[in-house]
């Protein structure tokens, strides 16, 4: 597993949001689950899209499905303590968002999530991405090397 060890830095993701793990995310070991992890790797995705959502006025796509999530856990996440939630846009296409996101409990990274979000159309085929919505993202560009 190799990651930019930048990534590992809660201070290089600009949107950030805390939650508390629930009972129900732990497993029978005592620690978060993998698919709670997956869970709040979709809230970074959330994130990302309610800062376009107040930005524009109203929703950055029509529609949008996430077409990759690939997770590095590396380390056990602990309940009840709290986690936050880290994320930033890693690379805009031309239909395609790409998020670099990282968990974080007591200061430690302790997953690293890279999704990939596309725009569609109703009637299918992707939908580009508006210069107007380009301009909000380039906000949230986290600096590192393509």
């Amino acid at each position: 597993m190799r990651h930019d060890p930048r990534r590992l830095s809660q201070d290089l993701y600009p949107l950030r949001r805390t939650v508390t793990p629930l009972f129900g995310d732990v497993d029978a070991l005592g620690h978060v689950n993998n698919v709670s992890i997956a869970r709040y790797f979709e809230q970074a995705r959330v994130l990302v899209m309610e800062e376009l959502t107040s930005a524009l006025g109203g929703p950055a796509f029509e529609r949008a499905v996430l077409a990759r999530i690939e997770i590095d856990y590396l380390a056990e996440v602990f309940y009840p303590h709290e986690v936050v939630i880290s994320t930033g846009v890693s690379k805009v296409g031309t239909s395609s968002l790409v998020l670099g996101s990282a968990l974080f409990q007591h200061g430690r990274c302790v997953a690293l999530a890279t999704s990939i979000d596309v725009g569609t159309k109703p009637e299918g085929g992707a939908a580009p991405i508006s210069d107007e919505v380009r301009a909000v993202l380039d906000k949230y560009l986290l600096e590192l090397p393509n």
